[in-house]
């Protein structure tokens, strides 16, 4: 049984926080839960470090700031496994993120093994210990927590950092150090920008649409983010997107003819067709320099035949050099590098595979096949890697 503290009022936190001041390191993980609310709820983290391991009650604790803070001093390492979710709630509690971040799951991609990689797995591997993931459905909200609950939560932190030091020399002995961090920084740069975003355009879609209907989408989008923000709920409850995209499609605020909309006619809901009537009037009443144009993107060709050959080609190579595939690029990063390097991805565009650590493992190889030094053939191992490629001397 592992040993642990359970820190259950703000007094016991700010206790536990002088218990650890001089960590050097701190392995975190979070349950919560997500579903049907419009943000998740926290509802327990899972601490060790080098005084122990300690379990955090969010639903007890008033104010779990100062351990954010204190995960964010500069002279402390955070470990974490795939922290994506653990990111989050730290930035949008104190709008930061930790300085030093060792992500097991990132960093296992760059010596070899597969990615994303779970944790249970990802422990076996690397430490040859076997953990209990049995507690993957528990309701994380309900109290009294189980012992038995409480002892599964632990082991999601208290091998961490056995894994991080396993993983760290293998990082060293391969000298990807750089790449790692370099990768931590861009993950952590687009998680950020993804709080930002204009999120209602990523409802659009294909399709083109006048500066009036992305006007109706936008307002009606924010009407319901309020709304699904101030209830706790999934946007989705509280109205589609594509009844959004509908609404929007007819460009009118007469509440006869919103109420007939299939997917509003018969919900007798007056309340809604008012909301909704108010959205859209506020749109196409605000003056065209206000109203959002739609955004333009480089077209280029697809290159489809080009691409598979060349995702065969790096898939292949990347796993000679031990690091994963589908961390060094995907389907789009080749398209776009083929573009570039045909001179006709647009100036506004960078291809990522020609940039950082990309550049270093990969940009040369694929300068050389786009300029005819590979051949390929196919292998005697027709169904594990049935083509190869052989550089022309």
């Amino acid at each position: 049984m592992v040993k642990y503290q359970f820190i259950q009022s703000q007094s016991n936190l700010y206790r536990f926080l002088d218990e650890i001041e001089k960590a050097t390191w701190i392995a975190y993980d979070t349950e919560f839960i997500s579903e049907g609310r419009y943000r998740a709820e926290l509802c327990l983290v899972q601490v060790a470090t080098e005084y122990g391991n300690y379990l955090l009650d969010p639903l007890r604790i008033s104010d779990l700031n100062p351990f954010w803070e204190r995960l964010c001093q500069e002279d402390t390492t955070s470990i974490a496994h795939s922290c994506r979710s653990e990111l989050e709630f730290c930035y949008r509690a104190i709008d930061k993120f930790p300085s030093r971040i060792f992500d097991v799951q990132l960093a296992s991609a760059f010596v070899g093994f597969e990615y994303p990689l779970n944790f249970k797995t990802l422990t076996y591997e690397t430490i040859g210990i076997e953990i209990d993931k049995s507690e993957t459905r528990t309701d994380w909200s309900r109290r009294p927590l189980l012992t038995s609950q409480l002892e599964y939560a632990l082991n999601d932190v208290c091998y961490l950092k056995q894994i991080a030091d396993f993983l760290t020399g293998k990082l060293e002995d391969a000298g990807r150090i750089s790449w790692f961090v370099e990768e931590t920084h861009a993950f952590c740069d687009a998680l950020k920008s993804s709080f930002v975003d204009e999120h209602w355009r990523r409802l659009l879609g294909s399709r083109r649409y006048s500066r009036d209907e992305l006007a109706i989408i936008r307002e009606l989008w924010t009407w319901r983010h309020n709304k699904a923000s101030a209830k706790n709920l999934a946007p989705a409850r509280i109205f589609r997107d594509d009844m959004i995209l509908e609404v929007a499609k007819h460009k009118t605020y007469d509440p006869q003819r919103i109420a007939v909309i299939r997917g509003i006619h018969g919900t007798a809901n007056s309340h809604l067709v008012k909301e909704l009537c108010e959205s859209v009037e506020r749109a196409l009443k605000l003056p065209e320099s206000q109203k959002p144009k739609m955004k333009q993107h480089g077209a280029y060709p697809q290159y489809a035949l080009a691409t598979q050959l060349m995702n065969v080609l790096i898939g292949q190579y990347c796993k000679q050099h031990d690091i994963s595939p589908r961390l060094a690029s995907t389907v789009a990063d080749v398209r776009q590098a083929i573009a570039s390097y045909s001179g006709t991805l647009p100036a506004s565009e960078k291809s990522r595979l020609f940039q950082g650590w990309r550049e270093e493992l990969l940009g040369e190889y694929i300068r050389d096949f786009l300029g005819g030094q590979y051949a390929m053939k196919f292998s005697d191992d027709l169904e594990n890697q049935p083509l190869t490629f052989l550089k022309i001397e």
